[in-house]
């Protein structure tokens, strides 16, 4: 800024203390700049004296204050420094570099120079004027001068400061806007009044695949899907130049053509004299949330209409309280929605409900693992049913338990079926039983009594009887199998695997039977597993013709299995009782199945998730392979 022109002539040296020119001036009250706080000026005045005056003049104000002239300039904060000729020359360096690291908000500097000396400007051929002056001075003063007219340079001078940093402010805003703006996961466009596009940030090139020089210029009309009714844009038009904010959900599309929906906020920018000059448009893409809704819906009403009971409970809640339950529950257990929501799930139980069975529930809870099980219930109007209960954690991403899911089904009508077969088993067996003992005992008499031809038969018959009798026990084994639902136990393999040679071995001396278990294997198999393994060691042993049998039983872990061996140098499994183990052979007119003990097997083993292989070994002998998962 150029210095202003005085007719006041200069007094005598501004050192003397009378008639000092800033005796007079620093006489009254400015007025405080817009700048936050208390204006901090900084005297640096190279005589003394003056600075002393002012800066006893400032402290003895409220509008401003000095700074401590003890902190070296480099150091100090303040909003506007007041110099005179000889400290310009000495720091002007040191002010110059302050005032281009405060860019862009004005630092100022006020020059206090004597009219006689304001030639200083010309001395050196300029080099003052163009090094210094031109860069540093923002306002020069010349002495003497009235103090009302330097407390008004003053105020203009941090007036201009505080516009300076009310506009740096503005402009970081909105650097700091634009910078949300580029980087917002939502897209951006802006539209002048009309509707042109002006702008589009780089979420909506990815989100619509219209880059901002294919936008910029277009409309609106370039998202048209012709998906949303007429009534849709009414309403928005209708809200937005009313000054209001529209936000709802749309069906745009994109470049590609395809589909997409977004939650659309639209605003309305105005002037300072309430003329719209612009729209800015946000949006939100929800196709994939609108998509699991979508399958969500279409699951939930699956799950409204199965025809199973389906129940859904909160564990993190005290009691785990049921939060949903279906329509097919509701006719199951009598109760409606309203009476069962809110209630734990024990509440179908009653007086002749199996304690051991939910205690087996509750463990399977507390472990956060699935259980099946079959319980008796009551309905609300009190008639008891058996239920096939399926009870199943629902895990998050990060493995948590966030609810059970229940799946009720009334096997009643089943649950009598197989009382009646495990009756019926009973009885055959019992009357099965004193029968064959005598026709044993029968035969065994005659065989004492006959010759030779005629005691060879009986021996048949006593063979025989025995085979009946042992297939009796087996159709006893796969009732007990059938009869309840696989439950499934923690079973260590080489604990099992010695129990059951060391009983086979017991049974059939001389037999040699070796056993190779590799490393600690723990499987999660139905109880009656022992029985498929004891079933498939026996078959090796007894179908065996040799004067000496061998059979090897070996288990070792994979990747994720664990694999079971049983090898034997005996017979080969008969074609028709090899399907029957592999689960390959179904009842035909033809053939009514012999093997019992290896259809045990396949319905033990299958049932615990596991499979079975088999391959001759050599000429004569098979090799039977069990694959469970860990």
């Amino acid at each position: 800024m150029p210095p202003t022109e005085h007719s006041a002539e200069p007094t005598e040296a501004a050192t003397d203390t009378d008639g000092d020119p800033l005796d007079d001036l620093l006489e009254g009250r400015a007025v405080s700049p817009e700048i936050e706080g208390q204006p901090t000026i900084y005297p640096l005045l190279a005589d003394s004296g003056n600075q002393r005056v002012l800066a006893e003049w400032l402290d003895g104000h409220d509008t401003y204050r000095a700074a401590d002239v003890d902190t070296p300039i480099a150091d100090a904060e303040f909003d506007l420094c007041i110099t005179d000729e000889g400290a310009l020359r000495e720091s002007g360096r040191e002010l110059e570099r302050l005032k281009a690291d405060a860019r862009p908000v004005l630092l100022p500097v006020l020059l206090l120079l004597p009219e006689k000396r304001t030639d200083v400007i010309g001395i050196d051929d300029g080099e003052i004027a163009d090094n210094v002056f031109a860069t540093t001075i923002d306002e020069i003063v010349s002495l003497p001068i009235r103090q009302t007219e330097l407390a008004w340079r003053i105020r203009a001078l941090l007036r201009l400061r505080s516009q300076s940093l009310r506009l740096q402010a503005r402009t970081s805003k909105l650097e700091l806007f634009r910078q949300a703006v580029e980087d917002s996961g939502h897209a951006v466009y802006i539209t002048d009044r009309d509707g042109t596009i002006k702008y589009v940030n780089p979420a909506f090139e990815e989100i619509t695949g219209y880059s901002a020089a294919e936008a910029i210029g277009q409309t609106p009309q370039l998202l048209n899907s012709g998906e949303m009714p007429d009534s849709y844009f009414e309403e928005l038009w209708e809200t937005v130049l009313a000054g209001d904010v529209w936000s709802a959900e749309v069906i745009d599309r994109r470049k590609g053509g395809e589909l997409y929906y977004a939650d659309q906020t639209i605003a309305p920018v105005t002037d300072d004299e309430g003329q719209f000059v612009a729209f800015v448009a946000v949006q939100r893409d929800i196709t994939e949330r609108k998509q699991r809704e979508e399958t969500l819906e279409r699951r939930t009403q699956a799950i409204e209409r199965a025809p199973i009971g389906v129940s859904i409970s909160n564990p993190k809640e005290p009691d785990n309280p049921l939060i949903y339950v279906n329509e097919a529950f509701e006719e199951l257990m009598g109760y409606s929605r309203e009476e069962a929501v809110g209630r734990n799930c024990r509440f179908p139980q009653g007086e002749n409900t199996d304690s051991e069975r939910v205690a087996r529930i509750r463990e399977a809870i507390e472990a956060e693992e699935p259980i099946a099980i079959d319980i008796r219930n009551y309905r609300k109007d009190g008639t008891e049913f058996w239920n096939h209960l399926n009870i199943a954690p629902v895990r998050d991403d990060e493995g948590e338990v966030l609810n059970y899911v229940g799946f009720q089904q009334d096997v009643t009508d089943r649950k009598q079926r197989e009382a009646q077969l495990r009756i019926l088993g009973r009885i055959l067996r019992h009357n099965l039983r004193n029968d064959i003992n005598v026709i044993q005992g029968r035969a065994e008499s005659i065989q004492a009594r006959c010759e030779e031809s005629i005691a060879d038969e009986a021996q048949r018959i006593i063979d025989k009887s025995g085979e009946l009798m042992a297939l009796a026990e087996k159709e006893r084994a796969i009732t007990d199998v059938l009869s309840e639902p696989p439950r499934p136990v923690d079973i260590d393999l080489e604990k099992l695997i010695k129990r059951v040679v060391d009983d086979i071995s017991g049974r059939f001396p001389g037999v040699s039977i070796e056993t190779d278990c590799q490393g600690e294997l723990t499987v999660s198999v139905s109880d009656h597993f022992g029985t498929a393994l004891e079933e498939l060691v026996e078959n090796a042993v007894v179908h065996n013709d040799h004067e000496t049998t061998e059979v090897g039983v070996s288990a070792r872990r994979e990747a994720e299995n664990v694999r079971i061996t049983v090898r034997d140098d005996g017979s080969t499994i008969p074609e028709m009782e090899r399907d029957v183990l592999l689960g390959e052979e179904t009842q035909t007119a033809t053939y009514h199945g012999s093997g019992l003990g290896l259809w045990l097997v396949n319905l033990i083993v299958s049932r615990a998730g596991g499979s079975i292989s088999h391959e001759p070994n050599g000429a004569d002998g098979n090799v039977v392979e069990i694959v469970l998962p860990q």
